[in-house]
């Protein structure tokens, strides 16, 4: 059974789960949420998507691995931002799992059954900022623009705006609502239908978010409006773009304060076996502003906004342009572990303290490089391998000697619970080619050191070098390897066996080949068919690979014949090591194998110290025709029985 990493410390460890890492919202309750916890002593491992799940397709199958590559017990709670998931079968597995293991699930901004929820009171703020305009400036000719039709956040507060005007005597009607679908450009293009279409403006626009109130503002103003002295307008959400317009939204915003503040309140009250299901509001706080001709105040400092944005646009082209300089260099590496050591030369504008990339166990080999046997189109992305690798670990950009290590994935990261100890945040996000997981990236950081946007940046191009590569090496794979065996062909021996030939010039131990023919593979074509035969190839092949398990090059040749070479101090006796497993595999294969044929073959071994002179063929040659004498001697061997 797993144990809580908080099990026996001073602090607890929540798992913070939620899409679209990057975008403003989630950064600002991350950056918050870990500072606050950091004084509280509470440890926060962020899971993390890149996109919200909504499309379904074979990116966001991959995307949404990453909320099962944890295991909740593990954790004192697990924190969702649930409206954030845009894909409900996610986030019920999610969910249910983490019910499962008796761990407190704190769901925030969407009512869960058998959660802690944490609501926003969006009604009251609403229905407070549609009094102000009916109530308080006595507007009776007035309009909404609403979200999507049926999205419920949306209907909500169409509701809110129907109940306000009927308390006041004012007859509803559908056709006084808009929808912009809570953006712009389906704002912009409801908006100027309407007054194309030559219908009577109202005196005043209630709008269900701010970004449709902009629009409104905006498109009104270019239709000679002015706001406020013709047309009030109310937006909601209080989102930063806000700040920078004229005149300011009277609007309705929450406190990120108050939101971390009923998260550490949560968590606290559902610790060390304490359950309080109570569900915490957080309100929204009206903000009057001069869109409704309240407060004029004065949009903030757009000098200053456009200096802070062309110094921020300007470092973000330039850490793209490093990551453009990072995928032109790395993509055309021979081999993997190159990639992995010169990442950090372009990744330290990110802002992390340790970065960690961990592999499944199947996806690379015991060299870190992408393993031969992996094929995407096989995998049935069932996540995560219980075993994981860990080629690249960076404290910084200083690769530490610990990198390549194996572990186990519900520790997450290697030595998690030594690194729980000094590190108070984690950001893990998912790794997947076209969809099939092959791991995950995991970051320690300090909230206002760290730059999600750059993370996600690198994630993005990173997986894009991991694609090439791994296409490129599917590629050379299929040119290089004999299909039918899975063994090298004949260009992936020669492609290899020169530096094998090189080192016994250089060393003067023996190099060795080994040829090899099948006999009888005729007859079996002919008597029990062609799949019968290349069965038997597959099967010679399949010894071959396990008998070479020292480095051995080894390869079908072409038809019925395979080759093996190596070199070694004691080659000789290598050699027969190799010969001796074949036969007795072969020999199993005959008694057990129920088949109606036998295996057979026969074998040739060359041995000697290469010298420059030497060639490659020349030692084939020497190795075929003491194969062909073996030959020989087992067919009189046959016509004798």
């Amino acid at each position: 059974m797993l144990h809580k990493f908080s099990e026996g410390k001073p602090y607890n460890v929540i798992a913070l789960c939620l899409t679209r890492f990057k975008s403003y919202d989630q950064v600002r309750l991350i950056k918050e949420l870990c500072k606050r916890c950091d004084k509280t002593g509470i440890k926060v491992i962020v899971f993390a998507s890149v996109t919200d799940l909504y499309n379904g397709g074979i990116n966001d199958i991959g995307e949404a691995q990453i909320f099962s590559s944890f295991e909740p017990e593990r954790f004192d709670a697990v924190v969702v931002l649930s409206e954030t998931f845009k894909n409900s079968e996610v986030l019920g597995k999610l969910i249910s799992k983490s019910k499962r293991a008796d761990v407190p699930v704190i769901s925030i901004d969407r009512e869960i059954e058998g959660c802690i929820n944490i609501e926003f009171d969006y009604s009251n703020a609403f229905e407070q900022l549609v009094r102000h305009i009916v109530e308080y400036h006595h507007v009776s000719d007035v309009m909404m623009i609403a979200g999507n039709k049926d999205n419920s956040f949306s209907e909500e507060r169409v509701e809110c705006f129907k109940e306000v005007l009927e308390a006041n005597g004012i007859a509803f009607d559908r056709k006084l609502v808009l929808h912009g679908d809570f953006w712009a450009d389906p704002t912009r293009a409801a908006l100027e239908k309407y007054i194309n279409d030559g219908n009577h403006i109202p005196k005043a626009f209630v709008c269900a978010n701010d970004i449709m109130a902009i629009e409104c503002m905006r498109t009104l103003k270019e239709h000679g409006y002015r706001i406020p002295e013709d047309i009030l307008v109310t937006g909601f959400d209080g989102i930063d773009l806000e700040q920078y317009y004229s005149p300011r939204l009277t609007t309705a915003e929450y406190r990120i304060e108050d939101l971390v503040d009923s998260i550490i309140d949560a968590v606290s009250d559902n610790i060390d076996g304490r359950r309080d299901m109570e569900t915490r509001i957080v309100n929204y706080i009206n903000r009057l502003g001069g869109s409704c001709g309240c407060k004029m105040t004065k949009a903030e400092n757009v000098e200053e906004r456009l200096y802070k944005e062309k110094f921020i646009t300007d470092d973000r082209e330039e850490f793209i342009q490093f990551m453009y300089n990072m995928i032109a260099q790395l993509s055309n590496y021979p081999e993997l572990h190159y990639i992995f050591r010169m990442i950090p030369e372009h990744i330290g504008r990110i802002g992390y303290e340790e970065l960690w990339m961990c592999f499944n166990n199947d996806f690379l080999d015991e060299n870190m490089d992408v393993n031969i046997e992996f094929n995407r189109n096989n995998q049935s992305n069932a996540g995560y391998t219980s075993i994981m690798k860990v080629p690249l670990h960076l404290k910084g950009i200083e690769i530490c000697k610990n990198g390549n290590g194996e572990y186990e994935q519900s520790d997450l990261i290697p030595d998690i619970e030594k690194v729980i100890e000094y590190t108070d945040s984690i950001i893990v996000v998912p790794i997947h080619l076209q969809g099939i997981s092959v791991g995950y990236m995991a970051a320690s950081f300090k909230p206002e050191k760290f730059f999600f946007a750059y993370y996600q940046t690198f994630l993005l191009d990173f997986r894009h070098i991991l694609e090439v590569y791994v296409n490129r090496s599917t590629t050379e794979r299929l040119y290089v390897t004999d299909v039918l065996t899975g063994i090298y062909n004949r260009h992936g021996f020669y492609r290899n066996i020169g530096e094998v030939m090189r080192r016994s010039q250089k060393t003067g131990n023996p190099f060795t080949v080994i040829s090899m023919d099948m006999d009888g593979l005729k007859s079996i074509n002919d008597t029990y068919g062609h799949a019968e035969g290349d069965y038997a190839l597959k099967k010679i092949g399949e010894l071959m690979r396990k008998a070479t398990n020292k480095g051995e090059i080894c390869a079908r040749f072409g038809g019925d014949e395979f080759l093996i070479a190596f070199c070694g101090e004691n080659a000789s006796k290598r050699a027969e090591e190799i010969v001796n497993d074949i036969k007795g595999e072969i020999e199993y294969f005959n008694a057990f194998g129920n088949k109606p044929y036998y295996l057979n073959i026969s074998i040739g071994i060359y041995t000697k110290i290469a010298e420059k002179t030497d060639t490659l063929d020349g030692y084939i040659r020497n190795a075929d025709d003491l194969m062909y004498e073996d030959k020989k001697e087992n067919k009189k061997k046959e016509n004798k029985l």
